[in-house]
């Protein structure tokens, strides 16, 4: 099941909010649905490398959240893929999903969780990580 990454600016704490978004694409049988009587109940377990990821990418979330809003600002173009050069740096390297974004009436850009957006973060974090 892919996980897409969405970096989301929040004006009011100056700070980023990181979304996931997990689709069911039926590839891995580690979602489940289960029908109850009252709602539907949906499960997920991660495989260890999906949560290996997911705690790698939350560590370098905290990293981000400790830095000035200076340089949160700096980073905003890279993280959150919303204008056209950052769109083409996360294209050229992860083939992102477009997603809508309802606030911004446009279409955001949201890269799958993987090794390699991983390491776009470890590149691009690296200046703050002494």
């Amino acid at each position: 099941m892919p996980i897409l990454v969405q970096w989301k600016w929040k004006e009011k704490t100056k700070s980023f909010l990181v979304i996931f978004h997990f689709f069911d694409d039926y590839s891995k049988p580690n979602l489940r649905i289960k029908k109850d009587l009252k709602y539907p109940k949906i499960t997920w377990s991660p495989s260890h490398v999906e949560l290996a990821l997911l705690s790698e990418l939350l560590s370098y979330a905290n990293i981000i959240d400790g830095l000035s809003e200076t340089e949160k600002q700096k980073l905003k173009v890279k993280l959150t893929g919303i204008y056209p050069k950052a769109q083409e740096e996360l294209r050229e390297a992860y083939n992102p999903e477009l997603l809508p974004d309802e606030e911004l009436r446009e279409y955001i850009v949201c890269p799958k969780l993987c090794l390699d957006y991983i390491e776009y973060l470890r590149k691009v974090l690296k200046p703050y990580m002494k």
